[in-house]
């Protein structure tokens, strides 16, 4: 039987790499021998820590002549795409960069002959909530006509979108990544989990935390798009096979479904501030709902829309979501293993966040 060598990543072109996630697959990267790294961003100094051996460069997805120049230029081998405006990002701006950007990308990758794999961070807001334990094939993702939201509805459209594009030519895959934790995140969870510290509010819980939710470790998910790059470059080596990875869509998470704020609890008793159960404040749902809607309601009056409020109407539904995953397909094809220390990977980042995170 003929050895398979295992392949080797030359070039690859991380598209959205100053970003959390992102930044945290460029540091995966960087442990990969003789890999030429470029990241495309509209900001390529935000990277919290530049390096060397990666050429950052300043492109505009949405912009086709910016990305036909970029790949002409680079000839990536391999195309990560983890860009994506925030969740309550205004729905216009959602949909020229999720869908359009990405349709974009995908054609300047089809049309480059060096560019052999796209691998897309999708998220766990691309799919209908299910608190029953499903695999992808009984996974539904949000489309056109059915969505809760305009981010969902986008993520779910450039999940499916991806996903059509695989061809012999370029080999694609999407990876779906729930709430991801872990160092380095200077706005997204850490800066809020430490101001609810500061302002006394972890204590406070919304609705009955009875949803499970499925979390993941930055540092595992950026392995598993290395990972999915390997895996799409290894086909063409490969003898073919019934389980084949190219044209898949990956669930990537802990393995480790569990109500939102007993994971949120985790996080401030590592952080120096457990929270007792008997001193849990529940505030119902609907209560809070509706403050969300008022304020928001509000803020659209008062600012014209300039304007909008931290806390959102479109945050306090998601608390009423949650998801229950099988990884298996991801274990199995993508040779996935998760954290199996998810105390520990909480207590290195709260650590990292007092030292680093001024709230």
């Amino acid at each position: 039987m003929a050895t398979i060598t295992e392949p080797h990543i030359q070039s690859v072109l991380v598209v959205g790499g100053a970003g959390f996630v992102g930044s945290h697959v460029v540091r995966a990267l960087l442990l990969e021998p003789d890999c030429d790294i470029y990241v495309a961003s509209r900001a390529p100094d935000s990277h919290p820590d530049q390096d060397s051996r990666v050429t950052y460069k300043a492109v505009d997805i949405t912009d086709e002549a910016q990305l036909t120049a970029l790949f002409s230029t680079i000839k990536p081998q391999v195309v990560i795409h983890t860009v994506s405006p925030s969740s309550t990002a205004p729905a216009a701006e959602l949909e020229r960069t999720n869908i359009d950007g990405t349709r974009n990308l995908l054609n300047a990758a089809a049309a480059s002959s060096e560019t052999r794999v796209f691998v897309y961070t999708s998220s766990d807001s691309a799919l209908v909530p299910t608190q029953e334990p499903i695999d992808e094939e009984r996974g539904q993702l949000y489309t056109a006509e059915n969505y809760s939201n305009a981010y969902g509805k986008t993520k779910g459209i450039a999940d499916a979108m991806v996903i059509a594009a695989n061809s012999p030519a370029l080999r694609t895959a999407t990876l779906r990544i729930p709430v991801v934790y872990g160092e380095y995140d200077y706005s997204n969870l850490l800066p809020r989990l430490l101001g609810s510290i500061k302002r006394g509010e972890h204590r406070m819980q919304v609705g009955s935390d009875s949803k499970v939710f499925e979390f993941c470790s930055v540092h595992k998910a950026a392995e598993a798009h290395v990972l999915a790059a390997k895996a799409l470059l290894r086909v063409d080596s490969a003898p073919r096979q019934d389980a084949q990875p190219d044209g898949q869509g990956y669930f990537i998470s802990d393995g480790k479904p569990q109500p939102f704020f007993q994971f949120m609890r985790r996080c401030y008793a590592a952080a120096g501030a457990p929270v007792k159960p008997d001193e849990v404040k529940v505030m119902p749902l609907y209560m809070i709902q509706c403050i969300a809607s008022c304020t928001e309601w509000a803020y659209a009056i008062l600012t014209l829309n300039y304007k909008r409020p931290s806390m959102r109407r479109q945050d306090i539904d998601h608390l009423d979501r949650g998801c229950c995953w099988d990884i298996s397909k991801a274990k199995e094809r993508l040779g996935y293993v998760p954290v199996r220390d998810q105390d520990g990977a909480i207590r290195s980042m709260m650590e990292w966040a007092v030292d680093n995170i001024k709230v």
